[in-house]
């Protein structure tokens, strides 16, 4: 039913659950399991102006983000399932329906991030931006 699957990953509570779901599915399934973790430069253009810091602050996402990878691709491994990771830059919403399609995935699994009142209603969330945009299947787990 699902032969690949793609789950994004920011390090959250929330986004270890999807881990752990989108493990146990590849697993039921027999799917190849892709990890992405995005990496949002922008957030970070927006918040200083001062290049030098801007590259240190972008430098540090990165090591992060290879972090949560590795760690995500460990746990797949601990459980049996053969893991690829991917680290992306830019909008995470855009990435990940991005490398969905690059990959021709048939599940997406996202963690919800609890967005409530007025911050959901100006924000949204990843997760719904991918459940809105996205042509494939999206889990979002709670």
């Amino acid at each position: 039913m699902f032969s690949k699957i793609l789950v994004a990953t920011d390090g959250s509570q929330y986004s270890d659950k999807a881990i752990d779901v989108a493990i146990g599915l590849a697993k039921v399934f027999n799917s190849s399991l892709y990890i992405i973790h995005v990496v949002e430069e922008d957030k970070v253009a927006m918040a200083t102006s001062t290049m030098p810091i801007m590259v240190s602050i972008i430098d540090d996402m990165v090591k992060v983000g290879n972090e949560i990878l590795s760690k995500a691709k460990a746990k797949a491994a601990g459980m049996g399932v053969n893991a690829e990771t991917i680290l992306a830059r830019g909008n995470a919403a855009d990435k990940i329906l991005e490398n969905a399609e690059k990959l021709n995935v048939d599940l997406i699994v996202v963690g919800s991030r609890g967005l409530r009142g007025l911050a959901r209603f100006l924000l949204g969330s990843v997760s719904e931006k991918v459940a809105r945009h996205s042509n494939k299947p999206v889990l979002i787990v709670k």
